[in-house]
This record gives structure tokens, C-alpha cells and sequence, in this order.
């Protein structure tokens, strides 16, 4: 809308600064946007919800998605897809975390459903994101093997054994692995988009908490594996495109490290905020008024370094998950009802320039 009041006052198209930037299939345009801002409905998410299997980082990734602006429904194994939220269109399937999947119990409750909606997305063609036990299932139902991380001879896990190098990195106990994408799948592309990176294999440190892991199998190319551990190579990322839309798995945690950052960021602004009263008892505002002004205006410099820093690992983290919420909009998007933008754009014209 901006870009159109600028060609008319100026006379002339004004150059997108944003046409460089890499490509992402399931990036929104502004008339999305608008549409997703007028509608009065939310795309609906169904998130399998496991209380006795801990919630934990279940909670986290639904509260990220909730803020986001999606309705998350969660649904028990016990209620499976008898659930009311299936009546109705679904647009996002979520497979939380949990613990290890019981590969030769077919009587699991949790693994039924895990199970049932790895089915429904791929019939349905609805996107779906599964998290650690997620990608598991997904990948279990995809007939690879789901076994235990290999150990030494000390019973310690390998995968585990190359914290002190991603900790030297990093400085953050939140990160014990680093995830490599290589060029050639959607991931790539939505990683891309988000770092605005122009080339080459993405890499990214990562939250890891699990204790199996999905074995690759050269001969089973149902599932594309898209992103591998940096230093063993275990299978990070996958990826199944069901029609318009994808089923995506991670082995890792991004709802962990959004949550870390987060929590980061307001002990630094918390920190910052008792600097600043603690240097302002120290000014007489009354015969050092520029001191108290120069003491204000460091403190919001401060401040806006936090707020406004994106570091490399969270934008990642968020590439991972806006995979996913991206396509439930494309995808809630498809049934909306339609909004007249540009009319809008006209009213605005005609009220601004009157």
C-alpha cells in the first residue's frame, strides 16, 4: 500500500529494495497479509497433546503459535480423531516431543494418533511439523528404523559428546549441537529466506534432548532428509512434500531455543533497567540536568541494542518454525473469504491526498 502512495506522490515506480532477497514458496505477499489481518476466523493447528508423556516443550511451541496469531487445539490420545476439531477444516498438524517411541507396541495410544494424523496430513495434504518424538513417529510410520543413539564403551551418548565445541562457540549452555542444511530442499529455502543468506550450506546451532534417533536408509526415499549433524552426521531434518504442502520433522528443539533467547533477552533488559536506576540516584538532576539526559539516552541505546539483536541461531530457529506456520496460512488461506485490498488502497488514497 506504502509503495504504491509513494509512486504516486513521486510520479514514478519506486525500486523495491526486497527483490534480491531469496525465494521462499510459501512466503506471504501483502494481500495475504491483509486477508489473514481482516479475517475473522484464525487457521486452526491440532496439536497432539500428551499429559502423562509431559508437555513441557508441547507448551512452549503452542504458546509460540497461539501468539502467532493461530487457534491451537490440543487433542489427547484418548480422544483421538473423534475429537470436535475435526469436524471442521484443519490447517496445521503439530507432533510434539515425548518420550521414546515404543516401536514394536502397536497398542500405544500416542503412537495410534501419531500414527492416524501422520495419515491424515498426507491424505489430506495439510501441513504438518513434528518435534523430536514427532520426526521419530513420522519417520516410524515412513518404515525407517527408530533406534537408541549409539553409546562408547562408558554408556555416553555420542551425539552428545561435541558440547564443549558448540559451548565454545556459542558461550550458551542452551545450544549442544550444530545442524548443517544443504542446498535442495524447502528447508533450505525457508532458512534462506529468513537469514537472507544468498548461498551455500546453512549451518546453525541447535537444542537437542533426545535419545533415539531415525537410522537413514539409502533404499527408502520417502522421507528427504534435509539437515544432518555437523559433527556425526545423525539425521537432523526431514521433509515430504504430500501435494501443495509438507510434512516436516526436526530432531531438535527450536521451540527450546525461541524460549531461551526470550528468557535472554528480558534478564538482559532487566539488568539494564537496575543499571539505569542505580546510575540515576547517583545524578542531581537539578544541577547536572545533561548528566541525567546522558545517562537516559545510553540506557535507551542499550535497551534498543537488545530489542533489536537477531542472533544467528534464533533466526534460524524461527526459519524452522515459520516452515511450518507459513504453510497453515497458505493453507487456511486457500478456503477464506477474499479481501478487496485494493479498494482499500483507494479509500486510502482518496482520504490522504483529499
Amino acid at each position: 500500500m506504502f509503495q504504491r502512495l509513494r509512486e504516486f506522490v513521486y510520479g514514478s515506480p519506486v525500486q523495491n529494495t526486497n527483490e534480491a532477497r531469496p525465494k521462499f514458496e510459501y512466503a506471504l505477499n501483502k494481500d495475504e497479509k491483509e486477508q489473514l489481518k481482516q479475517s475473522e476466523e484464525k487457521p486452526k493447528i491440532v496439536a497432539l497433546y500428551d499429559k502423562e508423556g509431559g508437555t513441557a516443550y508441547c507448551d512452549l511451541t503452542m504458546n509460540y503459535l497461539q501468539a502467532k496469531g493461530f487457534d491451537v487445539i490440543p487433542v489427547t490420545p484418548q480422544e483421538g480423531l473423534t475429537h470436535p476439531a475435526f469436524t471442521g477444516k484443519v490447517n496445521g498438524i503439530y507432533l510434539p516431543g515425548g518420550p521414546n517411541v515404543p516401536v514394536h507396541d502397536n497398542s500405544d495410544p500416542r503412537k495410534k494418533l501419531e500414527g492416524d494424523l501422520t495419515e491424515l496430513a498426507q491424505s489430506k495434504d495439510i501441513p504438518l511439523l513434528g518435534i523430536c518424538r514427532g520426526q521419530q513417529t513420522v519417520a516410524h510410520f515412513h518404515r525407517y528404523e527408530v533406534t537408541d543413539i549409539p553409546e562408547d564403551s562408558n554408556q555416553h551418548e555420542l551425539h552428545y559428546e561435541h558440547f564443549d565445541a558448540v559451548y565454545k562457540e556459542t558461550q550458551d549452555p542452551t545450544y549442544n549441537s550444530k545442524v548443517v542444511v544443504h542446498e535442495g530442499s524447502q528447508l533450505y529455502n525457508a532458512l534462506r529466506y529468513k537469514l537472507n543468506q544468498k548461498e551455500g550450506d546453512i549451518e546453525y546451532n541447535v537444542t537437542c534432548l533426545h535419545h533415539q534417533h531415525v537410522q537413514e536408509d539409502p533404499q527408502n526415499t520417502s522421507l528427504q532428509v534435509t539437515g544432518r549433524g555437523k559433527f556425526d552426521r545423525m539425521v537432523e531434518s526431514v521433509e515430504k512434500r504430500t501435494g501443495r504442502f509438507y510434512t516436516i520433522g526436526f530432531q531438535h528443539h527450536p521451540e527450546a531455543v525461541l524460549s531461551s533467547c526470550a528468557e535472554a533477552r528480558e534478564q538482559k533488559i532487566s539488568e539494564l533497567n537496575t543499571k539505569y536506576y542505580d546510575e540515576q540516584i547517583g545524578v542531581n538532576h537539578f544541577s547536572d540536568p545533561e548528566v541525567g539526559y546522558h545517562v537516559l539516552r545510553q540506557h535507551e541505546k542499550r535497551l534498543r541494542e537488545v530489542t533489536r539483536a537477531k542472533p544467528r541461531d534464533l533466526q534460524a530457529a524461527k526459519g524452522e518454525l515459520g516452515f511450518f506456520s507459513s504453510q497453515v496460512k497458505k493453507h487456511y488461506l486457500t478456503d477464506a473469504p477474499k479481501v478487496d485490498t485494493k479498494a482499500k488502497d483507494d479509500d486510502y488514497y482518496a482520504y490522504f491526498c483529499s
